[in-house]
């Protein structure tokens, strides 16, 4: 009985042996980077036909109008928007126009390493010259804005 106890107790040892080995062994292993590069992208939205008006006289020498629009600018990164635009025009005569956005000029760019996400303006003014400069009747320009990289 003796000699069946000491298998016993040997079958015990080498089953904690075994036991204490794990289920499964790492036999490799290796790493990788996972990237990408996101292009820049804008979108301008909004931008819809507006009309000059006055405060003056309809049509009286030196008359002032004016008028805005509102557009947004969304961006993933930094830009520049530009506008251009002609004088107001009835296909024979025109009449001296300027444009600007957000009341500053025919360009900006949006902050250096920052998304931009946020409401502009763009404006313009047309002034008449004396009564007989221009011709009575409806006057027209096409404006572009345009998002470009820096």
């Amino acid at each position: 009985m003796k000699n069946i106890n000491r298998k016993i107790a040997t079958a015990i040892l080498l089953a904690g042996a075994v036991s204490s080995v794990p289920a499964f062994a790492a036999l490799d292993s290796d790493t990788a980077t996972v990237s990408m590069s996101i292009g820049l992208y804008a979108s301008l939205t909004g931008l819809a036909d507006f009309t000059l008006t006055t405060s003056d006289a309809d049509g009286s020498a030196g008359a002032v109008y004016s008028g805005s629009d509102d557009f947004n600018v969304e961006s993933n990164g930094q830009v520049r928007v530009s506008l251009s635009g002609s004088n107001l025009s009835s296909g024979n005569d025109s009449v001296a126009t300027t444009f600007a956005m957000d009341g500053a000029g025919t360009t900006f760019d949006t902050t250096a390493s920052s998304v931009h996400d946020a409401s502009h303006s763009v404006s313009a003014t047309a002034t008449l010259g004396e009564i007989s400069s221009q011709q009575a009747g409806a006057y027209s320009s096409v404006i572009t804005l345009t998002v470009s990289a820096l």
